[in-house]
């Protein structure tokens, strides 16, 4: 993107000389909204998440199983879950995984 007339397509209207401060001024606008459209994504997966695990126990007790027939899949749920977690932190490094293990522990 070095183009101004290019950069003005994202913008609005190309200055007349080159100016490194439309530049800037668009790619500011460019990385904002890519941040917001990744909180948007963020926020709409946890939406869903949170809906689907507070449908659990309705649905469950609309099929007649109680809290006593759900508890050992709600374990064996909880236990990917966490294993999911560590396998994601572990991806990072072992610095990550000390890193976050700590931030856990610490009592603000």
């Amino acid at each position: 993107m070095s183009d101004d007339l290019d950069l003005a397509a994202l913008l609005g209207e190309a200055p007349g000389t080159p100016d490194p401060g439309f530049r800037f001024d668009v790619l500011s606008l460019t990385a904002e909204r890519a941040r917001r459209r990744e909180a948007r994504q963020r926020a709409f997966g946890t939406t869903v998440l949170f809906a689907l695990v507070g449908l659990i126990f309705p649905v469950a007790h609309a099929l007649g199983l109680g809290l006593a027939e759900l508890q050992p899949l709600v374990l064996v749920a909880s236990v990917l879950g966490l294993a999911y977690v560590l396998a994601l932190w572990t991806l990072e490094g072992p610095r990550a995984v000390l890193a976050r293990s700590r931030a856990l522990l610490r009592i603000r």
